[in-house]
């Protein structure tokens, strides 16, 4: 095997020999005795069976085993890939290897096909993999109805998990299919795993170079047959695109299951969707509609504009999912869901949704007022549930600059330090955008001092108005804290010292679009739109809101192109 294969891929080498068409015998060690040389090999007869797949990179067949010992199942499926493709010059074996002996270890489980080893001879590499009997989604479903909502929500939920944990860990699948999905469990209780990462990717860390026209026609998203917004074009990106395409991959799989046909069959059909010409077709049956919270879902996983598709993080805080109990912990996720709509209609519809009762908004930088409120903390409440549901959700997001106006792909966002900043009304912000300064408590003014000095100047600061319950928005900081100096406007108030800083933005966005932002990974319950004024964000979290904005002003740049 070449040196660049991981570590990981080498120690999954099966030493084999080959007696085909009839059996495969590997050599393992017991590894019971220290000394190489003391170590006894065991036999393992693998038997060929019928074959019980076959794709664009290769086939798949049933094997035996005529030993089978606690460690080592009975029946195992091989697939096997010639290491040179002629029709696709560019296919490397490798990539497949690497995502499959990658997302079989034990963290990733249940959501990847488990694999159990590989080997090879001159020709080809034979990867061994766990045996599903009930086969792939494609064919199990041929003969089945229509899928309910409930029934669907769980697979998708299971496909999304799957994609964030690639998507996390810098992979893009590229070619979600039906038949690519197989199945451990059937309904009621679906259980889905993904396999064949044949054309699967390694992508850039920070941006995703994404380039080659990969994927299964009717599965493909737009922007990977060429097709891109006009905003796209502006931002200069007209040969790349992001692993949001396994997002509208999982749209349009979650669509056929909802509606039992082909969703775009033929270039010419998402061409008209694309360019607005024919409406995505959410009908059923006659007498059947499907949920208005089903329609928006999927919508938001077809949108045609790849940066204003949810990320993976971002898609499993959409109610939709959460309609269901998959597994236990998914019950508590359901528990605080209810838990924020009852807190919210005892404040009135205008009132901030609160992330639960033992979260309180305080103290507001205000260059205006000065006035300060400070609020009780609950100890009491669904703390420990939001903890434990959410923190799945936005550990190790992805950073996937791409997905970002360009004015924001220019933060390194390793070192640069973000804070929330809450004002008491907009008339602030327009002052600040006049003067380029700004100032707060002292408490807050120290917090973000320190951060500008420890980053070497990377501090970006989000502006939020609590009473209209929007970010009003973004800006950088381009001083440290002169605390001789304060600007004459404020001088009436309690405040002390300036720092200056850049607008990179003044777009507004609503509070519900990024309400499932959590302050941080390691406290998910504790939502940015509702932190303490001067409240240090994460990366991660950073870049949520930054993906929001941007979706946010490509959807204006859009509107004004269209106009």
């Amino acid at each position: 095997m070449d040196e660049d294969l991981s570590v990981l891929v080498q120690n999954s080498f099966l030493e084999t020999e080959f007696h085909l068409p009839e059996y495969v015998l590997h050599q393992r060690y017991d590894r019971t005795s220290e000394f190489l040389e003391a170590r006894t090999p065991l036999e393992e007869i693998w038997d060929v069976r019928e074959k019980i797949g076959q794709g664009g990179y290769g086939s798949v067949h049933k094997q035996e085993c005529r030993n089978p010992r606690p460690t080592i199942p009975a029946v195992r499926a091989v697939k096997q890939m010639a290491k040179v493709q002629s029709e696709d010059p560019q296919w490397s074996y490798r990539a497949e290897l690497l995502a499959m002996i990658k997302f079989s270890q034990p963290e990733f489980d249940p959501h990847f096909v488990r694999t159990f080893g590989w080997f090879d001879d001159a020709a080809s590499v034979y990867i061994a993999m766990e045996y599903l009997p009930h086969g792939d989604l494609y064919h199990h479903t041929q003969n089945m109805p229509p899928f309910s909502e409930l029934e669907a929500s769980k697979v998708v939920r299971q496909l999304i998990q799957g994609v964030r944990y690639m998507h996390d860990n810098g992979f893009a699948h590229r070619d979600l299919k039906p038949h690519n999905i197989l199945i451990a469990s059937t309904a009621p209780s679906w259980q889905v795993k993904i396999a064949d990462f044949g054309i699967s990717k390694r992508a850039v860390q920070g941006g995703t170079q994404l380039r080659t026209m990969n994927g299964t026609m009717g599965y493909q998203a737009p922007e990977v047959l060429g097709l891109f917004t006009d905003d796209s074009a502006v931002d200069s990106q007209a040969m790349q695109y992001t692993v949001s395409v396994d997002i509208w991959a999982v749209g349009v799989i979650a669509l056929e299951l909802l509606v039992k046909r082909r969703i775009f069959p033929r270039m010419g059909d998402l061409g008209a969707f694309f360019y607005g010409r024919r409406p995505l077709d959410l009908s059923r049956k006659e007498g059947e509609e499907l949920t208005l919270e089903c329609c928006t879902f999927v919508k938001s996983l077809l949108e045609p504009d790849s940066a204003l598709r949810p990320t993976a993080a971002a898609v499993l805080a959409h109610p939709w999912l959460n309609q269901t109990v998959l597994e236990p912990e998914y019950t508590e996720m359901a528990d605080a869901e209810e838990g924020f709509d009852s807190l919210q209609s005892t404040q009135g519809p205008e009132a901030p949704r609160p992330v639960a009762d033992n979260i309180a908004m305080t103290q507001s930088s205000k260059p205006g007022t000065g006035a300060s409120g400070k609020s009780k903390k609950n100890t009491k409440g669904a703390k420990g549930i939001i903890t434990k549901a959410l923190e799945r959700k936005f550990q190790s997001l992805y950073l996937d600059s791409i997905l970002l106006m360009p004015k924001f792909r220019t933060l390194p966002f390793d070192t640069t330090r973000y804070y929330v900043l809450r004002s008491d009304n907009a008339t602030d912000i327009e002052t600040s955008a006049a003067h380029s300064t700004w100032t707060s408590s002292e408490r807050v003014n120290k917090i973000i001092n320190k951060g500008y000095l420890e980053s070497g100047g990377w501090v970006v600061l989000f502006f939020s108005v609590i009473l209209s319950r929007q970010f009003c928005g973004i800006a950088q900081m381009t001083s440290a804290l002169d605390w001789e100096r304060t600007d004459p406007h404020w001088v009436e108030d309690v405040w002390r010292g300036r720092f200056s800083l850049t607008w990179l933005t003044h777009t507004e966005i609503s509070f519900d679009l990024v309400k499932h932002v959590p302050v941080k990974e390691s406290t998910p319950g504790f939502r940015a739109i509702a932190c303490y004024d001067g409240t240090e964000i994460s990366p991660g979290s950073a870049f949520e809101i930054l993906r929001v904005y941007s979706a946010e002003e490509r959807r204006q740049m859009i509107l004004r192109l269209q106009s």
